[in-house]
């Protein structure tokens, strides 16, 4: 009677410990899946206009990608300015999409772009000012 007792402690032991093991392991591999991953990074360089900091381009978890500009990331402040992802060839625009308004002229922040931020090679991420139809900076994109 001892002996059954033992032995279905000990299996019950075993099951208890393989579940909590699947359970912990799948906590980590979603995790691991929810870390968004650099798949393009920059630094910029000022064109016009002393622009600082750096960019990168993320995937998300869902995959969705981000373009990420630094906490330091600093520009002139102008009225109309905008991210654009740019491919040039000197002055002549061989790529040029508009990703979004500029939130602000300093600091950290995060627009959605599409796939070819991710898929394009040579691009750019271009500060342009509309007012004064200028590049402020670009951020020349190394895939990670």
């Amino acid at each position: 009677m001892k002996r059954r007792l033992v032995v279905a402690l000990v299996i019950a032991a075993a099951l208890g410990g393989l579940a909590a093991g699947l359970v912990v392991g799948r906590g980590h591999s979603a995790n691991a899946q929810a870390t968004p991953r650099v798949v393009a990074k920059g630094a910029f360089h000022s064109v016009t206009w002393n622009t600082t900091g750096t960019v990168s381009v993320v995937r998300q978890s869902n995959g969705q990608l981000r373009l990420r500009l630094s906490s330091d990331f600093t520009t002139k402040n102008a009225p109309e300015l905008y991210v654009y992802l740019a491919k040039l060839r000197g002055q002549q625009k061989l790529y040029w999409k508009q990703v979004a308004p500029l939130k602000s002229s300093r600091g950290a922040q995060v627009y959605p772009v599409s796939s070819d931020a991710a898929s394009t090679r040579g691009l750019e991420v271009a500060i342009y000012c509309g007012e004064c139809n200028q590049i402020n900076a670009l951020a020349p994109l190394t895939q990670s």
